[in-house]
């Protein structure tokens, strides 16, 4: 997925994004777990043969250059990579939320993506990651599974870390996220946001408490969140949700009005779509 910053003042994070759906606010929706390949992290590539890794990393820079030509034309400012590790598992561990993991699930990726990632930063934009507040653990017979991690603060701050470390991101979307059903995560995860205050967390499940520190997401054709926006604003002044408006331009009002209050905008940055001509529409309007 992709993003674009409006303004920054009175050291209020105001964020207006622009993201994707596969690699999600980024420019590398490579994977994709319904794809014939030959590739074990089941990138849209086949990276078998000798040759293998260099096809893959002159295709994933072809793609990040006409992603880039995208986020040009809407103005993105940020991207977030939805799925670095590859979508190599199934449903529910598909999206590992691991950096740290890179090297051992997608090798093909790990020697490219400081090129990567240096590219899209280069070129001005900010750069994320998908965390989780899980562990993805390998049983016996190595059929691999995300499991709760208790220690969620050391777990976490050490996946933000070394993907700070690396590549300079600074936009975590976390998934799989316990939103109400885990009370205690929610302190755990503004604690977070204390201590790195230079990024920005988007929770994929959360509820009011959320808004007062983080970006939550929400998808627009999943349904309207307004209700729950409304009350946040009232009860966190400046707060904003990252709102993903992929298939939803029909919702142009919406998406016009979420802009106007500094809402994040999320959209697919790997391919020209309805979506993009709204963003740069209002691109448009504010020369």
């Amino acid at each position: 997925m992709a993003w674009n910053q409006a303004e920054i003042s009175d050291g209020r994070r105001y964020f207006d994004f622009a993201g994707d759906d596969g690699f999600r606010l980024a420019v590398a929706g490579a994977a994709n777990p319904h794809s014939l390949v030959r590739s074990p992290a089941h990138w849209r590539l086949d990276v078998t043969g000798a040759d293998g890794p260099q096809r893959f990393r002159q295709a994933l820079l072809d793609y990040t250059d006409r992603s880039l030509a995208i986020l040009k034309r809407t103005k993105a400012q940020g991207v977030i990579v939805w799925d670095l590790e590859g979508e190599q598992f199934p449903h529910k561990t598909s999206f590992i939320g691991d950096p740290r993991m890179l090297g051992r699930l997608a090798p093909e990726m790990a020697a490219v993506a400081d090129e990567f990632f240096g590219r899209l930063r280069r070129a001005g934009l900010k750069v994320g990651l998908t965390i989780r507040p899980q562990e993805l653990i390998f049983d016996e017979q190595g059929q691999p599974h995300q499991s709760i991690a208790f220690a969620t603060q050391k777990v976490l701050l050490e996946k933000i870390d070394y993907a700070r470390t690396r590549w300079g991101a600074t936009l975590f979307y976390v998934d799989s996220t316990g939103g109400i059903r885990w009370p205690d995560e929610v302190w755990q995860l503004r604690w977070l946001a204390e201590q790195r205050p230079d990024i920005l967390l988007i929770p994929e499940h959360h509820y009011l408490p959320y808004w007062s520190f983080s970006a939550p997401y929400v998808a627009l054709r999943q349904g309207d969140s307004e209700v729950t926006a409304k009350w946040a604003r009232k009860l966190f002044p400046g707060s904003f949700q990252a709102l993903d408006i992929s298939d939803a331009a029909h919702d142009w009002a919406k998406i016009a009005v979420a802009r106007s209050r500094g809402d994040i905008l999320l959209f697919r940055a790997w391919c020209w779509s309805p979506e993009c001509e709204l963003l740069e529409g209002f691109a448009h309007d504010q020369r």
